[in-house]
């Protein structure tokens, strides 16, 4: 791969983001950025907007802006969207983009950056999470509605609110892997406490058990939370199942963060995958 990273330029960039959009998500293009505004944002409003390229063929895009977060007093930059097209998923582009957005933003005097992902598709939160350095201590249940694309058809679209502390030594020991790696056994050895279990019904990979919403102000330090490896396998072979791994899921995040808990990591594994939280987590 040539790759190329750089800031949007033209009307003509805009309509490539449009289409790299389309292409990522598998829409019809009713929910794609009009590349009208990413040329405002870019151009006029000093947004964040960066197209990537293999040689000349566009291949995948960040787009974020600026916002000022009234409760906080202070300005962030927003990445609303990030996508690849499908042909280049799993190849590290996307860390390679939200990178180069990183220090694009620090340039501009911005350290703190947010956006959004559903928590059930593990490889956008091992992107997040455990190789950028982004935390979430914000859940938001149905944030966009029922969409009808290919990966949120059928199920209410929870997403994490994240947090990118982008000038913190925690993100900068995600950025040169300098960070201690994190693994299931650590953690149960360190005294964390595994909030919940899982089981193969039909071959299907199902939920069970949880802790109880009372129980999350005397548990300990660090907790671990299941979740599939492959979320889009799981409702491709039975719906139900899947909407129950999205209600099973909300109520475990909703009331750990409730409790002062930060997830942190997401630790991989197949068929399961392990989020990480700790109690009381700050960025240094």
């Amino acid at each position: 791969m040539n790759l190329t990273i750089r800031p949007l330029k033209s009307a003509e960039d805009g309509r490539l983001i449009e289409q790299i959009g389309m292409a990522a998500w598998g829409s019809d293009g009713l929910d794609a950025i009009p590349g009208h505004l990413s040329q405002t944002i870019a151009k006029e409003n000093g947004g964040v907007i960066l197209l990537a390229f293999d040689d000349e063929r566009p291949i995948g895009f960040c787009w974020g802006f600026w916002a000022y977060v009234e409760d906080k007093k202070r300005w962030k930059c927003a990445s609303h969207m990030a996508g690849v097209i499908p042909e280049y998923k799993g190849k590290g582009l996307g860390g390679k983009i939200k990178w180069a957005q990183r220090e694009h933003a620090l340039e501009k005097g911005f350290d703190w950056m947010t956006w959004t992902y559903d928590p059930l598709e593990t490889m956008n939160g091992s992107l997040n999470i455990r190789k950028l350095g982004a935390v979430s201590d914000t859940y938001h249940k149905n944030l966009y509605g029922m969409l009808d694309d290919e990966l949120n058809r059928g199920i209410e679209t929870d997403r994490f609110g994240v947090d990118w502390w982008l000038a913190s030594n925690w993100v900068q020991g995600h950025a040169d892997n300098s960070r201690p790696i994190p693994t299931v056994e650590s953690v149960l050895a360190d005294g964390g406490l595994l909030l919940n279990q899982s089981s193969q019904i039909n071959n299907v990979l199902t939920p069970k058990d949880g802790l109880p919403a009372a129980d999350f102000a005397s548990a300990p330090r660090q907790l671990l939370l299941q979740v599939p490896r492959s979320f889009q396998a799981v409702k491709k072979a039975d719906l139900d199942i899947g909407i129950a791994w999205r209600m099973h899921t909300r109520e475990l995040f909703t009331a750990a963060f409730k409790n002062g808990y930060t997830v942190i990591d997401l630790i991989p594994g197949d068929p399961i995958c392990h989020y990480l939280f700790e109690k009381n987590w700050n960025p240094t």
